[in-house]
């Protein structure tokens, strides 16, 4: 019963709450951006998704509301996901050998991926700039790992089918394109242009990680069923 709590229905009530909240916090965000902070209301293609978590927005408004909605939604998701994969490493029963330390690696980096989330939450970046920023970086770092790990492993074990692993291989090779956009492309604070480059990378690579999840506990799903 624990295992289909953290891997098929907590996750799945995360995603409906981290939309939801993330919604919320969007229509109560005051205004401001970084390159205009006499904007009012939340721009989808101008505003960071961390913007809403902000003590203050960017018109020096404050942010209450907005970064209620937002902080709790990170927090919330963050303790779920490391929990999830927590108990993800249990389902395929492996006793040793390589795929043994491969599950052990992708769980750590899960677990660690899902408290960088929550991290982010818990670090307004008007605040907490640098600690926030680590948080973020290592989130997707963190979670491309755990992606990478558990694709090669659910191939390797069989006790899956091959499409429900695009659940992770996807991701992996996305969050890996973030990356490596988000940390050598151009730079958010050079033009509107380069901030609105960055923001829907953003919430390009959100949406990919929401339908991720959503494929993961569906085939997980099947494996519990079947158990």
């Amino acid at each position: 019963m624990n295992k289909k709590i953290w891997l098929i229905n907590a996750p799945q009530i995360a995603i409906i709450s981290f939309i939801l909240f993330n919604i919320l916090a969007m229509l109560t965000y005051p205004g401001g951006t970084l390159h205009n902070p006499s904007t009012s209301g939340y721009s989808f293609f101008n505003n960071f998704l961390s913007d809403l978590g902000r003590f203050n927005s960017w018109n020096q408004f404050p942010n209450f509301y907005s970064q209620l909605f937002f902080n709790l939604a990170m927090i919330k998701a963050g303790i779920i996901f490391s929990l999830y994969f927590f108990y993800l490493r249990s389902i395929f029963e492996l006793q040793s050998g390589f795929l043994y330390w491969l599950s052990l690696i992708g769980t750590f980096s899960g677990i660690a991926g899902g408290l960088s989330m929550a991290g982010v939450g818990l670090t307004p970046s008007d605040l907490y700039f640098s600690m926030h920023l680590n948080f973020a970086h290592w989130l997707f770092r963190f979670f491309f790992i755990a992606s990478f790990c558990y694709t090669v492993i659910i191939l390797k074990t069989n006790l899956i089918e091959n499409k429900y692993v695009s659940g992770f291989f996807v991701f992996a090779i996305l969050i890996l394109s973030y990356i490596i956009f988000s940390e050598f492309g151009p730079d958010a604070r050079e033009s509107i242009a380069t901030l609105g480059m960055q923001v829907v990378a953003q919430k390009a690579i959100l949406l990919c990680f929401i339908i991720a999840v959503y494929i993961q506990t569906k085939g997980l799903h099947v494996i519990l069923e079947n158990k």
